[in-house]
């Protein structure tokens, strides 16, 4: 009996409605649309409200008055879908700065049928179409071959043309099958982003096979130039801290609230693969970043140490 699919986009958004309004137009031109699209607004904010109105699919507009964090958004995206939708075989985890082309859902659905995978991540790219993320494989040998081509798409194709088994991916764009989301479980909402992403994939790989299918990549296009610290595919942007400056400050917190989620991973996520092997080289990261100072190196094995003794950022 052939089941016809049925894909539920989740979205967790906050201030963001014209790009909220862009991911849902890139949605409705898709050749296999989602059958709808539920958003959790984290602000809440009346423009995001307004912006829902105007989607040209099927939305659900869903806000508890505060934020709920990505995980935490997604989350009750994912509860709501699941009550709303009985009847829906997959669900679709996008950002609100991601742009698909017409064709990405269609062949991410493919691929995931034809490697029998309960998950499935593209290719990330920036809106010059310069690799920004490649999903990690599970093979470590490949993860550094990736490391070492910067943001040429072509060679990394090339790496691997059919695709291969996926470790974990960051958060922008991640299709799963409703089985493998329930043996999952939802995204966890006591991490405060920055890594969420990655130890939610890391239970998904771990539910089932997961695939990573590079034929598609989907545009990561955020407001500004700046990538998470989430990406361990380069070293994140170099910030000198001149007299402590705001975005200074911002930045370090971010970039230890990530060191402490990758650590807390490594210790909970029920295979966290090779995860491990990334944290000295973050940690050689932040204080290259930050300075070598008594004060980066305390914040540095506090954010470790809190990691690996099972605490989340609070």
């Amino acid at each position: 009996m052939v089941v016809t699919p049925s894909i539920v986009a989740l979205v967790a958004t906050r201030f963001r409605a014209d790009l909220l309004l862009r991911l849902l137009n890139s949605l409705a031109h898709q050749t296999l649309p989602p059958t709808a699209v539920v958003i959790c607004d984290n602000g809440p904010d009346s423009p995001t409200a307004e912006a829902i109105k105007k989607s040209p699919l099927p939305s659900e507009y869903l806000s508890l008055g505060k934020n709920l964090g990505f995980g935490g958004g997604l989350a009750l995206a994912g509860q709501h879908a699941l009550q709303k939708f009985p009847s829906l075989t997959h669900l679709l985890i996008v950002d609100d700065d991601a742009i698909l082309a017409p064709t990405d859902l269609a062949t991410l659905l493919a691929s995931m049928q034809k490697h029998s995978a309960g998950s499935i991540a593209p290719f990330l790219v920036d809106s010059e179409g310069k690799l920004q993320e490649v999903p990690e494989p599970t093979s470590w040998s490949l993860a550094r071959a990736f490391r070492s081509i910067g943001q040429n798409l072509a060679a990394a194709r090339a790496l691997a043309p059919t695709g291969y088994p996926m470790a974990w991916c960051i958060g922008p764009c991640l299709l799963a099958d409703r089985s493998t989301w329930l043996r999952a479980g939802p995204p966890r909402s006591d991490m405060i982003a920055y890594g969420d992403d990655i130890e939610f994939s890391l239970r998904l790989s771990a539910a089932a096979p997961a695939w990573a299918e590079p034929s598609v990549a989907v545009t990561h296009a955020p407001p500004t130039a700046t990538r998470s610290p989430s990406d361990m595919s380069s070293e994140v942007p170099h910030l000198r801290d001149e007299g402590g400056s705001s975005s200074t400050q911002a930045h370090r917190k971010k970039f230890g609230m990530l060191l402490q989620n990758l650590a807390f991973t490594c210790v909970n996520s029920p295979r966290p693969r090779h995860l491990p092997l990334y944290l000295p080289g973050n940690a050689r990261r932040f204080l290259q970043t930050f300075g070598f100072t008594p004060a980066n190196i305390f914040e540095l094995t506090r954010r470790y140490t809190l990691g690996l003794l099972g605490l989340p950022p609070s």
